[in-house]
């Protein structure tokens, strides 16, 4: 039976790394695609929905991971030296989960960064264009005044 919760603890760790390989992948791509000089925010906006449904797969496992282990905590810690190889693969698991988390947060931070460069961009941009606006507008208002006679009195008596 303990056999069975290990197992089960050890293939929730594997899938993870995978679902972690792709996430890592996405991100890579999000990473790419910032880089571009005309960013496509749409495909990056379905890159982040992509990867939030995998992070949500993700936490899903680790619930799952949870349970079992306070489950089996107590016998697997009275029982050590039984499990030993198993508690060594999980641990060895465990250590390549945590490595692949550290470089998908890295990489994310750097993302975020790049992503605010380019919103500082196009924000000015969007600012410039609505100050180009605003002047053309002030200009035709000012050349309709001026086009504009006001009515005048035309004295006929000499």
């Amino acid at each position: 039976m303990m056999g069975n919760y290990l197992q089960i603890l050890q293939d929730s760790l594997v899938k993870k790394l995978e679902l972690l390989d792709e996430i890592e992948k996405k991100s890579l791509e999000q990473s790419d695609m910032i880089k571009e000089p005309n960013v496509d925010l749409a495909l990056v906006d379905f890159n982040m929905d992509e990867k939030a449904k995998l992070i949500d797969d993700v936490l899903a496992l680790d619930d799952g991971f949870e349970s079992i282990y306070e489950k089996i905590r107590e016998q697997l810690i009275a029982n050590k030296e039984q499990f030993k190889p198993q508690i060594n693969e999980l641990q060895s698991l465990i250590e390549k989960v945590t490595e692949k988390s550290a470089s998908i947060q890295a990489i994310e931070a750097r993302n975020k960064a790049q992503m605010e460069v380019v919103f500082a961009s196009q924000k000015r941009e969007v600012q410039s264009r609505r100050n180009a606006m605003s002047v053309a507008k002030d200009y035709y208002q000012t050349m309709n005044k001026v086009k504009h006679v006001s009515p005048q009195f035309l004295d006929q008596k000499k």
